[in-house]
């Protein structure tokens, strides 16, 4: 949920989606969907195109990293090329005075427009003159506008030297996600997790309802809050008491009040996990433990590396009592900093694996390079990248 148009309309051999988070994103996407993606194109940073086969419906509503979903529906060699088809299927859809949008995604603004005209004159021909073109600013309508204003969404992309365009079938439902941010009691700060990260990060867990989730670096339970609303069970690890009671509370906010119903949250060292856990096994451990110093301005490379690699010690052993902690089939989820830096330089922490048994996750056809940098952050120093690792056996 919530599907805008029938999802029918994505059984098809290319949907397109819109990243929230770039090619972290396109991993969410071939983790959840599994054996449906039999590859991945990158027209734009903004858009992918996966070939899949039988997208089952279940599966897509469990997106979070994306904004939009459509099916591939018109190929043209030019912004002013024919779109019979697309302008079809808008007909069988709208009625008099109903809304429309074209999003365009890394497109010109002259193409924008050809675009646009092609679209009101399909449209007119087959009699639709009094249709409303919503024109939002930046040429995107954003997923909750096209929800609030019951709009026929276009999205249209650079594709194989011309456009791809598709209608929008689907949307994630970020509304609860943010309300989940906004609303929670424990404030946060400029470069705290947002709950549609938190979830992308769980989806990548690839857990079910009842499995075992450990956040050891949980900070204010952001990740957590996200897995205990996909009825996983939470455990949680913090240095600092202080984060252990906003997580407790920022559970029990989201329950309702109920304390201890599916969570256990505790004080202790995340290299020391096998005491926690009392060796016991989890089904997943997704985690950011960042652990750097605040910074108010851009540090010269020599700095940043400096923290970097104080830092690296912590992440490193973490990774390994993190192994030794999750079943055989199970993944390792890990946040690292990338810190920009005054020379243009991007500083990050380099996670190896291979030394305690782990290897690097690829799920499907589609190779990731990691970590994987997130796109479209709003920090301004310190980004995210991303690892996830499975058992090598």
């Amino acid at each position: 949920m919530p599907f805008i148009l029938p999802s029918s309309l994505l059984q098809t051999d290319e949907v397109a989606l819109v990243l929230a988070f770039g090619k972290l994103s396109v991993l969410e996407a071939c983790s959840v969907l599994g054996r449906s993606v039999q590859r991945a194109e990158a027209p734009t940073e903004r858009v992918s195109v996966l070939h899949v086969d039988h997208l089952p419906r279940d599966r897509v509503t469990e997106l979070s990293g994306v904004h939009k979903i459509a099916p591939v529906t018109a190929e043209l060699d030019s912004s002013s090329g024919p779109m019979d088809e697309l302008v079809g299927l808008m007909a069988s859809y709208l009625e008099e005075k109903s809304n429309f949008s074209l999003s365009g995604y890394d497109i010109g603004e002259d193409d924008y427009e050809d675009l646009v005209r092609s679209m009101l004159d399909g449209l007119r021909e087959r009699g639709l003159r009094k249709v409303r073109l919503l024109r939002p600013k930046g040429n995107e309508l954003l997923s909750e506008r096209v929800l609030s204003r019951e709009a026929f969404d276009v999205v249209a992309f650079p594709y194989h030297d011309g456009f791809g365009l598709g209608p929008t079938v689907w949307v994630p439902d970020s509304a609860t996600m943010r309300q989940r941010g906004t609303r929670k009691p424990i404030p946060h700060s400029d470069i705290a997790m947002s709950p549609r990260l938190a979830r992308t990060l769980v989806n990548l867990a690839g857990l079910g309802p009842g499995q075992t989730i450990l956040d050891p670096f949980c900070g204010s339970g952001t990740i957590l809050i996200e897995a205990y609303a996909k009825s996983l069970r939470c455990l949680g690890l913090d240095s600092r008491a202080s984060r252990v009671q906003e997580t407790r509370e920022y559970l029990r906010w989201s329950g309702g009040g109920v304390s201890d119903k599916g969570y256990d949250i505790r004080k202790g060292d995340a290299r020391e996990l096998s005491r926690m856990l009392r060796g016991t096994k989890v089904d997943a451990v997704v985690t950011e433990p960042l652990l750097l110093p605040r910074l108010d301005a851009r540090p010269k490379t020599s700095t940043a590396r400096a923290m970097i690699e104080e830092s690296a010690s912590v992440y490193n052993d973490a990774l390994a009592s993190m192994a030794e902690s999750i079943h055989s089939e199970c993944r390792i989820v890990v946040v690292v900093p990338v810190i920009q830096t005054m020379d243009g330089d991007e500083v990050s922490i380099t996670l190896d694996g291979r030394r305690v048994g782990l290897r690097l996750y690829q799920p499907g056809p589609v190779g990731f390079e990691y970590p994987i940098r997130l796109s479209f952050e709003s920090t301004r120093w310190v980004r995210r990248g991303v690892y996830v690792f499975e058992p090598r056996s």
